[in-house]
């Protein structure tokens, strides 16, 4: 299996970062955004508010994750200083939280020198409420072009309307984030700058799957939204303890041919550039592809309150780590994902001890064989790593009342000289 991760040389740690975020629920009640730190050793971090040009300092050490940020940072629609830039003096992983009752959502920050210059945007039909996408460039005087594609209806920029196809044109500066939002799906919604961008999309509120049907409230969605310079063709959903009924939402950014293996089913389709296809499924998955295309998660809620949906990303097979440090948030039930080649499911150290597995699910294609499992995890710091040095998919998700979240714990992107 080594040949597959040749292309992919990261470890997706880094010292600069930069953290937005949408407005989400922010009209019903007053969200608490937050950072997450993962450091095996103490890190000092500079706080940059784009609202005060002011630094603040942090300290970070593996008793102390978390760190709030000011309500500053979450921005409404239109072009605001809200967001904050973090630079640290050691390596680490960070994770952007919104803390808010029944409305919670998390996800893994991407860092600054991965930031490129084209994305395609996931959302999800929200029935009713809003699908939001929010950017901030790298550098100043940066031209964006948003290509809406949209389901209905029109958008509304500047005292112009925007339809299907048509394109917004901004020139924004370092610092400032600009969101839009719209009642229709933006899915296929294409992001292009003139210099490096960073975008995060989702939902105001959403049940994943239609809202006659839906089982437990509506969340928050939010994602870091991967450039499409850091995609990938195959892919394989993880096992998610508890959340067995899922939504995954394959986009495509060009024309693209695909071929999903569920059991023993397998299902082929090609879609059209900036098309997206949804499955259904309470199982794991292969993904095929012919071309690079974006996959995100969607876990149904839970009865009684035991759980809400959340938006997850799934990085591909390629773009898997063989250790990881990561953070998991105060307040939930809170699980990690793991899929590995089957033949090295041992083997693998949590904070330097083995563990036991149980509950795996396996799947196959040919000569390919992947398992996938769950187990809980307490909140806080911690490190895992495969003994045998073999890269795994890693995903942190949980549960609260009425509460979901979930995302990668890191990515191994592409670098390009």
């Amino acid at each position: 299996m080594t040949n597959l991760y040749t292309m992919f040389i990261t470890d997706g740690k880094d010292t600069t970062f930069m953290a937005i975020f949408h407005d989400g629920r922010s009209h019903v009640s007053s969200p608490v955004p937050r950072i997450l730190i993962a450091s095996e050793i103490t890190a000092r971090i500079s706080v940059l508010y784009f609202n005060s040009n002011k630094n603040q300092s942090i300290t970070i050490g593996k008793g102390n994750t978390e760190d709030n940020l000011s309500n500053s940072v979450i921005p409404s629609d239109g072009n605001h200083l809200a967001g904050v830039e973090l630079q640290s003096d050691v390596r680490i992983n960070v994770y952007g939280f919104l803390y808010q009752d029944r409305h919670s959502e998390g996800f893994l920050l991407m860092p600054v020198r991965f930031a490129s210059t084209k994305y395609i945007i996931p959302t999800l039909p929200t029935f009713g409420e809003k699908n939001l996408l929010a950017l901030s460039p790298v550098y100043q005087n940066t031209a964006v072009n948003i290509n809406l594609k949209l389901t209905s209806g029109s958008i509304t920029f500047q005292n112009k309307q925007y339809s299907d196809n048509d394109t917004i044109r901004i020139v924004i500066n370092k610092y400032n984030t600009f969101q839009l939002s719209h009642t229709s799906d933006l899915s296929g919604t294409m992001v292009t700058a003139s210099k490096q961008v960073i975008v995060v999309s989702g939902n105001q509120c959403n049940y994943a799957v239609p809202a006659n049907i839906h089982v437990g409230y509506c969340q928050t969605f939010i994602e870091s939204v991967l450039p499409t310079d850091q995609l990938d063709k195959m892919f394989i959903t993880p096992y998610i303890s508890t959340r067995l009924n899922n939504t995954v939402r394959i986009q495509a950014v060009n024309s693209t041919k695909l071929t999903i293996k569920v059991e023993n089913r397998k299902i082929s389709k090609t879609l059209n550039a900036r098309d997206y296809w949804d499955i259904y499924y309470n199982t794991t998955a292969f993904i095929f592809a012919s071309d690079d295309i974006l996959v995100i998660s969607y876990p149904h809620g839970l009865p009684g309150g035991k759980g809400d949906p959340f938006m997850m990303t799934i990085p591909g097979v390629n773009q898997y780590l063989y250790e990881y440090d990561f953070s998991v948030p105060t307040g939930f039930h809170s699980y990690v994902s793991i899929t590995v080649p089957r033949d090295d499911i041992d083997c693998f150290l949590l904070d330097g001890e083995y563990f036991n597995i149980t509950s795996v699910m396996n799947i196959s294609d040919e000569r390919i064989h992947f398992s996938t499992f769950s187990l809980p995890i307490s909140d806080g710091f911690h490190h895992i790593e495969h003994g045998k040095k073999i890269r795994f998919g890693l995903w942190v998700y949980g549960n609260g009342y009425h509460e979901g979240y979930g995302y990668p714990a890191g990515i191994a992107y592409r670098i390009y000289n």
